[in-house]
């Protein structure tokens, strides 16, 4: 699991590295694949990165189930009064 994230990471700097973040990131796992719509999600947060980026910007070095859970579902609980998104396994994680 951990070099599937370690891959999937190096992957997403390389994108920086040489020409931005790719508007469809995908974080594959055991669970599925989740995919992630990061230019959507800059909008939505207008463009304040500290929303989801705690440090400085850029990969995010402490990304993984943890961070997903507290910070994605946290973010996309009707009750946070924020963007309303995917909560459930299934929601994020596509198997297909």
């Amino acid at each position: 699991m951990k070099c599937i994230l370690v891959a999937a990471m190096l992957a997403c700097l390389t994108g920086v590295a040489f020409g931005g973040i790719n508007e469809r990131m995908e974080f594959p796992n055991k669970k599925g694949t989740v995919v992630f719509a990061h230019k959507k999600h800059e909008k939505l947060a207008d463009m304040d990165c500290s929303v989801c980026h705690e440090g400085e910007v850029g990969a995010i070095r402490t990304f993984g189930k943890a961070y997903a859970h507290r910070v994605c579902i946290g973010c996309h609980q009707p009750e946070a009064g924020k963007m309303e998104g995917p909560i459930t396994c299934e929601g994020c994680h596509q198997t297909s």
